[in-house]
């Protein structure tokens, strides 16, 4: 890769702070919310294409909590270890880079209910919004090294859309998590890192 340069993430970090505690304030006075485990599946996508190489999807997953708090507005802050796998392609000579990073990722969703439990169904619908940091915990390069360990930027930011569906105590979200940074530390690279992810979990009502 190509020389670093001087790390650019202290406004967007100072961003999705301050974005954070503005939600989480505008809602902790509210009575109703819930604890929520869970478990899914991510498929990342990294969107820099070189001349000779380009980036492939695979399977990845994560788990952790989250609260959601409100009514038919609802803030939902959260915590999550994200294990997201790709594989960098050699167009010419065949070889390949597979590698896993490993993050801690914390978003804050703001969310509406389209359908809420007022409405006597057995379905409930929701739709949400909000920005996330992941921080990087390590690096696993499977093979060598047509990028290194280095090379990555110890923090990226997203901003999320998706959806939601809650059954009794279960639920199921479905998000996307568009990059708003780069992934890698170096002037050469305008790599930005997209996740789709699928959660399932339980409701722990309070």
């Amino acid at each position: 890769m190509v020389e670093t340069q001087p790390k650019k993430i202290i406004t967007m970090k100072n961003i999705i702070l301050f974005a954070s505690l503005m939600l989480v304030a505008t809602f902790t006075a509210s009575a109703q919310f819930s604890l929520r485990p869970q478990i899914g599946y991510n498929s990342s996508t990294i969107t820099k294409r070189f001349q000779d190489q380009q980036f492939g999807s695979e399977a990845g997953f994560q788990f952790g909590v989250d609260m959601q708090i409100g009514k038919k507005f609802y803030v939902q802050p959260g915590i999550l270890w994200e294990s997201a796998n790709n594989e960098l392609r050699d167009m010419i000579n065949g070889n390949n880079t597979s590698f896993q990073v490993n993050r801690i990722r914390v978003p804050v969703m703001l969310g509406y209910k389209l359908i809420g439990p007022d409405a006597g169904g057995l379905i409930d619908a929701r739709i949400f919004t909000g920005p996330n940091a992941s921080f990087v915990i390590n690096k696993d390069l499977k093979q060598s090294a047509l990028i290194n360990k280095d090379d990555f930027h110890n923090a990226v930011y997203g901003w999320n859309i998706g959806a939601g569906f809650d059954i009794a105590i279960l639920f199921v979200d479905i998000g996307y998590s568009f990059g708003l940074s780069e992934v890698f530390d170096n002037a050469g690279s305008t790599a930005r890192n997209n996740l789709f992810y699928a959660n399932a979990g339980l409701r722990i009502g309070f």
